[in-house]
């Protein structure tokens, strides 16, 4: 199985024209703090090299930023629309560092942290190298950090969030998620889909996953080296796929739970299960068949000399027959076991490939 692959994350930086209807208070020695009226529904764009951004929601249909460490806070208006009056719907929030020279180029060089309000109904994409990233309340979050955790709540209508060397936490939130680390567990609390369509999509690299109350009804969990734990009832038609290679696979269902279970387990591990369970097949297949090779063609024609007995000449006509030798195949760590298995009436498909853990399904 390819390791699981960390979502990229681009922030669109294209040139516009700077905007002016804004208000600023940019005294020496003070917090750098500035606000521009935007559209309830706005898309706003965020990222430095390192520090900590910290986003959150709010009433007002207006972004409001502010930073200690930063010397300049601008806004660059990116939607193209003909009358440039109405506010915009998707801008830039540029940072510059102090000490930076004449002529600055707005390209997530600074070393800042951030703060900052959006519209409830916001999408907000931030992106950090070196720090952390807080988002609350907002409608869609994407985030990417590479050496820092993500913490998200209340998101509305989607999340999209990566780190290389972090965690991921996601609490309360609802619509189509996304998330990914390469070092760090990611955990999901109380999530549910804002639409039938909407999937949940967990992968990482080295780090447990760990689900409480996930109502999606599409979740896929992939793991190299990492637990999966998902507690919480099952979505009604819900498809579930869980996959790791090392580690265990532990699913907490409500006493009631209804599934069916396919499931790919290694031969030398067992499926623990509180629930009683009607196997429909258990199989384990056939170890590889042996490999049977002929003689090296330097053998051939060659026969073992018997004490007071002629060799038998090799014909020169007609079809040589070599002697066949017998090989041990490769030895192999393990073998799949394939089971299939049904919980009550069946209402959930639980799909899971574990190479070397444990499965456990438990009662709650």
């Amino acid at each position: 199985m390819s390791a699981v692959c960390v979502v990229a994350l681009v922030l669109s930086l294209a040139v516009a024209a700077l905007a002016h209807d804004d208000k600023s208070d940019t005294k020496p020695g003070e917090k750098v703090e500035r606000s521009l009226a935007v559209g309830a529904e706005a898309t706003v764009t965020l990222c430095v090299a390192s520090g900590t951004l910290q986003v959150r929601g709010w009433e007002k249909n207006e972004i409001h930023v502010r930073s200690l460490d930063a010397a300049q806070i601008d806004f660059r208006r990116i939607d193209k629309v003909k009358d440039t009056s109405k506010p915009p719907n998707r801008v830039d929030v540029m940072v510059l560092n102090k000490g930076t020279g004449a002529n600055p180029k707005f390209d997530c060089q600074a070393i800042a942290d951030v703060e900052m309000e959006v519209p409830a109904a916001a999408t907000v994409q931030v992106q950090t190298r070196d720090g952390d990233i807080i988002i609350n309340g907002v409608a869609g979050a994407y985030a990417g950090s590479q050496n820092g955790d993500i913490q998200i709540e209340r998101a509305t209508k989607l999340v999209e969030a990566g780190s290389v060397g972090g965690s991921i936490i996601l609490k309360n939130s609802s619509g189509r998620i996304n998330l990914s680390s390469a070092g760090g567990g990611v955990e999901a609390i109380n999530i549910r889909a804002a639409d039938d369509e909407d999937t949940f999509e967990v992968g990482t690299v080295s780090g447990d996953i760990q689900l409480d109350r996930v109502s999606n009804s599409k979740v896929t969990l992939k793991t190299v080296n990492g637990n999966v734990t998902m507690s919480g009832p099952l979505a009604k038609s819900g498809s579930y796929g869980l996959t790791n290679m090392t580690g265990d696979i532990i699913l907490a269902m409500p006493h009631d739970a209804s599934f069916q279970l396919n499931a790919k387990v290694s031969d030398k591990q067992n499926i623990l299960s509180d629930f009683t369970l009607k196997y429909l097949s258990d199989v384990t297949p056939p170890p590889p068949p042996v490999i049977i090779k002929p003689k090296t063609p330097e053998a051939k024609g060659k026969t073992r000399e018997t004490k007071g007995k002629t060799p038998t000449p090799t014909p020169k006509t007609g079809p040589v027959i070599a002697p066949i030798v017998v090989e041990r195949p490769l030895p192999i760590s393990h073998v799949l076991r394939r089971v299939s298995a049904v919980c009550g009436s069946g209402d959930a498909t639980i799909s899971i490939a574990s190479f070397g853990g444990t499965v456990r399904l438990k009662k709650i």
